[in-house]
């Protein structure tokens, strides 16, 4: 980001953001990030994205692709092009580790068991202020001793839960590649992921029983895992890295149709993007061209703006509004949209209220 005509920095409000160095025109292409770092598509939608550049069948007008992997090699992943199947072969299956790993995912869930008891560490029935860093550490360290034991059972994981472990996967596979090749891009990185705002603890507070579910998740990799990765789940703390920087920091990854209402294929984790922080009136919008997500601006931006997108819809009334980026995003947004929309005492907002702040998907 040298030449960029912005920079991070320290936000009056706490944390960073990214803010113009100078006059950025309307339309300006500020970031390009060519692929995330961690991806995974919902498993109803796996026959119907290309796992490489992410085109949804149904916007080709097909019911899904048909293109994959030979043998089992590459279960779980399709491809709209074999263009595209070599481009993933070469990017992201890195020594046919990817592809290995969703074989031994699709094996070992044929042998999981239903959980029998509830939540064995009760965090539901604690208040958030008793979930505390030093408890939630406690949990990591029995969890890694338990799961250590060769023959301690896993327990079912849901169909999310099962997607937050591909999509760890794939940032394990990462990780490895980046290990034997020193010379990644600084700002596509571990280094650049573990920068990113460390949710963990609002999280869980938020929503105990998430505490429950990534410790399954944590059990069930470790006992997924090949040799060649294990290195990386022996302990929680890579596990616990991404799934801190998960909630808040991911983007949704959604089809390209501009007529009638999108789906939502899965998510990633483009980490020069995460650096832009939320506003009710933002100046910035973002596009997918295939994997890549694009960020320009949407008006004429001054000098010392901070460059903000949209995290929600920005339809919303103000207090829905609110409540959602408390629920999802733990901050009490004092935009000046906000601001103002509370001191007039808004309930609603009128289509002329929403010029410009229409989100670009």
């Amino acid at each position: 980001m040298s030449n960029a005509p912005f920079c991070l920095r320290t936000t009056p409000y706490g944390g960073r953001g990214l803010y113009a160095t100078e006059h950025i025109p309307k339309d300006t292409l500020l970031v390009t990030c060519d692929s995330p770092y961690a991806t995974v598509i919902f498993k109803k939608f796996r026959k119907e994205v290309c796992g490489h550049c992410f085109a949804y069948a149904f916007e080709a007008r097909r019911n899904t692709w048909n293109i994959k992997l030979d043998g089992q090699e590459g279960n779980g992943v399709w491809f709209c092009t074999a263009e595209c199947r070599d481009a993933w072969s070469k990017e992201q299956n890195v020594e046919g580790l990817q592809g290995l790993m969703n074989t031994t995912i699709e094996k070992l869930l044929k042998t999981m068991k239903e959980p029998t008891s509830s939540s064995p560490l009760a965090v539901e029935s604690m208040r958030p202020e008793d979930i505390t860093l030093e408890f939630h550490d406690l949990a990591w360290k029995n969890a890694e001793e338990m799961y250590a034991r060769p023959r301690y059972p896993i327990a079912c994981l849901d169909e999310l839960e099962l997607d937050t472990v591909r999509f760890l996967v794939s940032a394990i596979v990462r990780r490895y590649f980046e290990d034997k090749n020193p010379t990644i891009v600084a700002s596509f990185s571990w280094t650049a992921l573990l920068a990113l705002q460390n949710n963990e603890l609002q999280h869980i507070r938020s929503r105990p029983h998430m505490l429950d579910s990534h410790l399954r998740i944590y059990g069930f990799l470790r006992k997924a895992m090949v040799p060649l990765l294990l290195p990386y789940v022996k302990t929680s703390e890579m596990i616990r890295a991404i799934l801190a920087r998960d909630q808040g920091n991911v983007f949704g990854l959604w089809d390209t149709s501009t007529t009638g209402d999108n789906e939502m294929l899965g998510w990633s984790m483009y980490l020069s993007g995460a650096y832009f922080n939320h506003d009710c009136s933002p100046n910035v919008r973002k596009e997918r061209f295939e994997k890549k997500l694009c960020f320009f601006t949407t008006r004429d931006v001054d000098a010392g703006e901070e460059l903000c997108i949209n995290y929600i819809d920005v339809k919303d009334e103000v207090n829905l509004r609110r409540e959602e980026l408390l629920r999802n995003w733990y901050f009490d947004c004092a935009c000046k949209r906000c601001h103002e929309e509370l001191k007039m005492g808004k309930t609603s907002s009128s289509s002329a209220d929403l010029t410009g702040y229409m989100e670009v998907l």
